[in-house]
């Protein structure tokens, strides 16, 4: 099996775990690869490859990211149009995408054995509409985020389910998450856990001003649209994706998000199902 490594080296325990990675894999007789910029690094390691980005990718047969959510999710992108499966190996804290801990390397002999499944996660499409023309198309595999950013003044958000009014939130915010993203940020807003299994578009209002709001769950077939609505007392606001650089959002701007055709594709080794696993990062149990 050929493995390409990408670990997020600006984590402190990435590089460690990394090493130990490449000793478990040396055992097991696979072959892995880097790309050139993190060679550097891992320079002492005899049987470690390097190669540019492209040229990696079209060799490995799965993708390791070594690191947290944001580690994994970045990977995802990156390699989506390559469509390799990938493993994370957890060198941060929750992880809830993990699929094996730092201290659970022998099971990367389940991986190299072949004996593992693979989940397919459902991305959004989001493509932001200004005066008309199309300024940004893009794809996300947690969330939507539309918020204020400098302005400490609540806004007002409509949405637009299939062209129809769905619901006006007078916010701080919207999150529009997949259920892979509805442990994340969604889930801090007060919104729902989704199974992943299940394939859904969740719309959660950021801290509204009101007592009844509530998330609203949308089929994956429909097209959901968010936009200032004009009568905002602030119509300056931000978007971001997965939590990435955010874009700035005025009256008049559009952002329309619907199910991708392209899925992510997660290695999963062990057993556990989704709830045990949000139990244990999230309970301790």
């Amino acid at each position: 099996m050929k493995i390409a490594l990408m670990p997020n080296l600006t984590r402190e325990k990435a590089k460690d775990v990394t090493f130990e990675i490449c000793e478990w894999l040396d055992k097991y007789g696979a072959e892995y690869a880097c790309i050139d910029n993190d060679y550097s690094v891992f320079a002492s390691i005899n049987n470690m490859k390097h190669m540019p980005f492209d040229e990696l990718l079209n060799w490995c047969d799965v993708v390791i990211s070594v690191g947290g959510d944001g580690s994994v999710l970045n990977a995802a992108k990156q390699t989506i149009n390559y469509m390799k499966p990938i493993l994370c190996i957890n060198a941060g804290r929750l992880a809830f995408m993990a699929g094996l801990e730092s201290d659970e390397l022998e099971l990367l002999k389940n991986l190299i054995d072949g004996n593992y499944e693979i989940d397919q996660r459902m991305l959004l499409d989001v493509t932001v509409i200004k005066n008309g023309k199309i300024t940004m198309n893009s794809s996300c595999i947690n969330d939507v985020t539309l918020a204020r950013g400098e302005l400490f003044k609540i806004t007002d958000i409509n949405v637009d389910c299939d062209g129809k009014r769905s619901n006006s939130y007078r916010a701080d915010g919207v999150i529009v998450a997949t259920p892979t993203g509805s442990s994340a940020y969604s889930l801090s807003a007060g919104g729902p856990i989704i199974n992943p299994s299940i394939e859904v578009i969740v719309v959660t209002p950021i801290c509204p001003q009101t007592l009844i709001s509530r998330s609203t769950v949308f089929s994956s077939e429909n097209e959901i649209t968010l936009y200032c609505d004009e009568k905002s007392s602030n119509t300056h606001l931000f978007l971001s994706l997965d939590g990435d650089s955010a874009i700035d959002i005025g009256l008049g701007d559009a952002i329309k998000i619907k199910k991708s055709e392209k899925v992510a594709k997660f290695i999963r080794i062990k057993n556990d199902a989704f709830f045990e696993i949000l139990n244990k990062k999230l309970l301790g149990k």
